[in-house]
């Protein structure tokens, strides 16, 4: 099973920073992530949320819901963030 890290506006949304979960895919990992919770789902599905695997960015142009999701892969999810 994978860890899972939310960040930011997400994790305060789903009420939890980490966990671990199973799912062999992003899309698996994403769902498990969200539950039930619709708000949740919306969220981890938005083109502006940052999903890093094993501490690397994994940019919106190359994401696909197949990504395979190993057993010792950490996964999170965070808000956009911006500078100034």
């Amino acid at each position: 099973m994978a860890v899972v890290k939310l960040f930011g506006r997400i994790g305060d949304i789903a009420g939890w920073s980490e966990a671990t979960l199973a799912g062999a895919t992003l899309e698996e990992i994403k769902a498990a992530a969200a539950g039930a919770d619709a708000r949740l789902a919306e969220h981890l599905d938005h083109p502006s949320t940052l999903v890093i695997l094993n501490a690397t960015l994994i940019p919106h142009s190359l994401r696909c819901e197949a990504l395979k999701i190993g057993d010792d892969d950490e996964v999170a999810f965070g808000s956009p963030v911006g500078g100034g």
